[in-house]
């Protein structure tokens, strides 16, 4: 490697941990297609029998065929893993068993249609994500994807066919790739395959023909194929070349870069380089070199103005400091592998000239042999632009004036007294070392003057004849003279060593805030912590006030900032302009320069998520500093609301996936519910029709008594949803009355004897009435549902023991002897729906649901646990207790 081009550290760190994670991981190589039908699956077939002839240990996770025979004749041979049976709508779907791969664990293993969405019921909602954990296991994986399931180019995608692709992947995954193969075939010659049926068959393939399979649409889908696996081969080339540090650039893609400055002259560059990039069809990247040349407010100004053009024609804007433009020009060509520099026509100055090292435009070309240069010629040749000159002296504060003074005048008190000794040459050097300490401490401006100020010190007090500023001597005027011109090049120097230093304290903080804000983003969980986060971190970089406005699911701006401060109707204006026009508006640009505030588009990847308004607290412009500070916060927020917006839609699939499967369930069990006793009720009334049974008088009562008892069942079934409804949708009242809960107790065994009838009920209660206001009939249900309960998970003959107290509180308890209930299910057992695993069939899940809402209801509590003196469970119930009117108890 040469020293003249030594690799990013960062992108070489990235691209060595890359590589240490695929060792770790299973090899994945992809079969890449434009569509179905073009030989993807056939191809990955044919790699994986010839893995097995090489003795891999290969197995057929899931492959689709289609019924395409040359595709069914490679099958023969290889081991196929048994798919999973999953029970889904009443239907029994069958998709590829994980588990069983796993506990096989083979070297290699064949996964066909990548982007396949698993039935309900599976370890992962996406096939992809199955792929992921064969990966990690250290399994080799081949699979198979197409275009139009990628998600970067499924609106694309969309736009082209009129389709909407439903099941998609994120591009994250073929990052994971180790080998992306193209499994190309021409629009002619699929539609041939087509009309062969070796792709879909009878009225399907005519439909598909009609609609999907037009040559324009697989012609536009075959160039996305192409585009993408180019993108792919040549991000795997940049990083191989930094890996292993091969010097660039290749010139496998074009890639541009123009170099941009304060120049008026430099928006023709970037306009004539997106031109080149456009007719190339290459990334380009618009570069600035910060020296340590100070920039007046219009060069400023200028400088912004033109990197926000190359931002909006779509340049990749990077800036790095270099007091040497033609060595940083050409480290980023080399880092980004970029194959044609564009710039203007370049002015020598007479300083280069005297030092021989030429323009830029001949630096380049010495040490740039293998990119080419473009010169932009000039329309017209204005006077040059100079960088403008800021007097040091306004740029520091009275007190480094003084600070300066004070010094100098203690360090001429002591060499006064000891100028006998050590003589009025030695007194020079104390100076010299003084201005060195001032030009560590001050700026520029105190150090001119110091400089000055102890050269007339020196000369007037020390040198004779003293007390004047003539010089007798012609070795004094000369020393004088150099002492000046050193004494200023020393303070120079040590102040251009401050600057430095104040500026690697400035870059290590704003590091560090940006860190810390990285941090937190990946942290957050809510649009508001996010929103926050960013606020305070631009308010502490940048000294000015932040306010987001997002934008919903619909693609409008919310008329309030997200962290909750008042957005005026003018600013509102500016947001949205910024926000429809993706452009920079506002404070200090183009559009609406006056006003308050900068709104900036916050952009994510697939569209614009908000805007981000900065109230500046001071009237300057921002230098390019915090330029790049806010628009790199900008796109870390942006970054970040996108990630929780996409995490949001992910729960949200989720949720909706469930409460399907849920809905499925709970469908399930009603209708089982329902029909069971229906069932019942109707074959008791068929039979009772019969004339032979009805006449005989048992069997008669037999039947009417299973019918009342099935009615019974059914109403009961009916009374717990129409309950459940009326607490969810809020409309359920309570009415209170005083009644005496002994009373209600002692009469359930009788009005529950059908449901009791084969178990023991034992009543512990006191003698003494115990009122209470309650709504009586919802607390029979309440009670009526405990007892059920009991009955339903205790063995027949067994005691079911009702017990109420009254000593801080009213206590009822009900008591069975059945298994009791596993310790993970007590925290769920009064959940909706919910069924304690291995359950008898029948019930809904919705009796203790309703049991807790109407204890909740009457201001008390409800909980289960285990008996401790044999097995069972129990379940209380704490009601609040009020002390009853005179009239009901007789006592004062």
């Amino acid at each position: 490697m040469s020293d003249e081009y030594r690799p990013n550290p960062d992108r070489l760190l990235a691209g060595i941990k890359k590589e240490e994670g695929e060792k770790v991981r299973g090899h994945f190589r992809v079969f890449f297609g434009m569509c179905p039908g073009v030989g993807k699956t056939y191809a990955m077939l044919k790699a994986g029998v010839e893995q097995v002839q090489q003795g891999v240990d290969l197995v057929i996770g899931v492959v689709e065929t289609h019924g395409r025979k040359e595709t069914e004749e490679l099958l023969s041979g290889l081991e196929i893993i048994p798919r999973k049976k999953i029970f889904y709508k009443e239907t029994i779907l069958s998709e590829m068993d994980l588990d069983a791969i796993l506990s096989r664990r083979p070297a290699l293993v064949l996964v066909d249609e990548l982007a396949h969405s698993n039935a309900p019921g599976a370890r992962h909602p996406k096939r992809y994500q199955d792929v992921v954990e064969l990966l990690d296991a250290g399994i080799d994986v081949y699979s198979t994807v197409n275009v139009q399931h990628l998600e970067s180019r499924a609106d694309l995608v969309q736009q082209i066919t009129g389709v909407k692709v439903q099941e998609r992947i994120p591009d994250s995954i073929l990052d994971l790739a180790n080998q992306i193969e193209l499994i190309d075939i021409s629009a002619q010659g699929l539609l041939k395959r087509m009309k062969e049926g070796k792709v879909y068959q009878g009225d399907r393939a005519v439909r598909a023909e009609e609609n999907f399979f037009k040559e324009t649409h697989l012609t536009a889908l075959r160039e996305l194929a192409l585009r993408y696996t180019a993108e792919r081969v040549d991000q795997d080339l940049q990083n191989q070349m930094v890996v292993q540090q091969i010097q660039g650039p290749w010139n496998t893609q074009e890639r541009l870069l123009v170099a941009v400055s304060h120049s008026p002259f430099a928006a023709r560059l970037i306009r004539a380089t997106r031109r080149m990039s456009f007719s190339l069809e290459a990334p380009w990247i618009a570069l600035h070199v910060e020296s340590e040349a100070r920039l007046g407010s219009e060069d400023q100004a200028m400088l912004l103005k033109n990197l926000n053009l190359a931002r909006e024609l779509g340049a990749e804007v990077v800036s790095v400091k270099n007091n040497n433009i033609a060595e940083s020009i050409r480290e980023i060509s080399h880092e980004r592998n970029v194959t044609q520099i564009i710039m203007g026509r370049p002015q020598q100055s007479w300083w280069h000239r005297l030092q021989g090292r030429g323009s830029l435009l001949d630096q380049l070309v010495q040490k740039s042999s293998a990119v080419d240069v473009h010169i932009i010629r000039q329309q017209e040749r204005g006077a040059s632009r100079r960088v403008r000159w800021i007097p040091p002296g306004f740029q520091s504060s009275f007190t480094a004036y003084w600070y300066a003074f004070c010094g100098l005048f203690g360090v001429s008190f002591i060499c006064g007294l000891a100028a006998p000794v050590i003589g009025y040459r030695s007194v020079g050097f104390i100076f010299l070392l003084t201005m060195i300490i001032i030009g560590l401490v001050t700026t520029l401006g105190p150090v001119l003057f110091a400089a000055a100020l102890s050269a007339l010190i020196w000369n007037f007090f020390f040198i004779p004849p003293v007390m004047t500023f003539a010089i007798s001597s012609a070795e004094d005027v000369m020393m004088c003279l150099s002492y000046f011109l050193v004494a200023l090049l020393s303070g120079v120097l040590a102040d251009r060593i401050h600057q430095r230093d104040k500026d690697l304290e400035s870059r290590e903080r704003r590091t560090r805030v940006l860190y810390e804000l990285v941090r937190e983003f990946a942290s957050a969980m809510s649009v508001m912590e996010v929103s926050l986060a960013a606020s305070l971190s631009l308010e502490r970089i940048l000294n000015g006030k932040v306010k987001i406005i997002l934008a919903d699911d619909d693609g409008e701006l919310l008329r309030k900032s997200i962290n909750d401060l008042k957005v005026d109707e003018k600013d509102f204006a500016l947001a949205v302009w910024a926000f429809e026009n993706n452009r920079h508006a506002g404070w200090k640009t183009e559009t609406l320069s006056e006003s308050r505030c900068l709104a900036i588009p916050l952009r994510a990847k697939e569209r614009s998520v908000g805007v981000l308004l900065f109230y500046p607290r001071e009237k300057d412009s921002l230098s390019l500093d915090q330029q790049h500070i806010l628009e790199n916060v900008s796109a870390q927020t942006a970054m970040a609301l996108d990630r929780l917006r996409l995490q949001k839609r992910a729960e949200k699939a989720k949720v909706l996936e469930a409460s399907e499967s849920l809905h499925q369930a709970l469908l399930n069990s009603v209708s089982h519910e329902l029909r069971t006793p229906l069932t019942a009720i109707i074959g008791s009334a068929s039979a009772i029709t019969d004339k032979t049974l009805s006449e005989q008088e048992s069997v008669r009562d037999q039947l009417i008594e299973d019918i009342m008892d099935s009615s019974l069942r059914l109403n009961q079934v009916v009374e717990n949803l129409l309950d459940m409804s009326r607490l969810n949708s809020g409309v359920l009242e309570l009415k209170k009355q005083w009644i005496d809960l002994n009373d209600l107790v002692a009469g359930l065994p009788g009005k529950l004897r059908r449901l009791l009838a084969q178990h023991k009920i034992s009543i512990v209660a006191p003698s003494l009435p115990i009122f209470l206001k309650l709504d009586e009939k919802l607390m029979e249900h309440v009670i009526s549902n405990l007892l059920t309960n009991a009955v339903r998970y205790s063995p027949e003959g067994s005691t079911i023991t009702l017990t109420l107290e009254n000593t801080s509180g009213v206590v009822l308890s009900v008591k069975d002897e059945g298994p009791g209930i596993p310790a993970p299910s007590l925290a769920h057992i009064f959940t909706a729906f919910y069924r304690v695993p291995g359950s008898a069939l029948g019930g809904v899940g919705l009796g203790l649901a309703i049991v807790k809402a109407l204890v909740v209801a009457h201001g008390g509590e409800v909980y289960a646990r285990n008996r401790t003196d044999r097995s069972g469970a129990e379940f209380i119930v704490k009601l609040p207790y009020e002390i009853p009117p005179q009239e009901l108890t007789g006592e004062s």
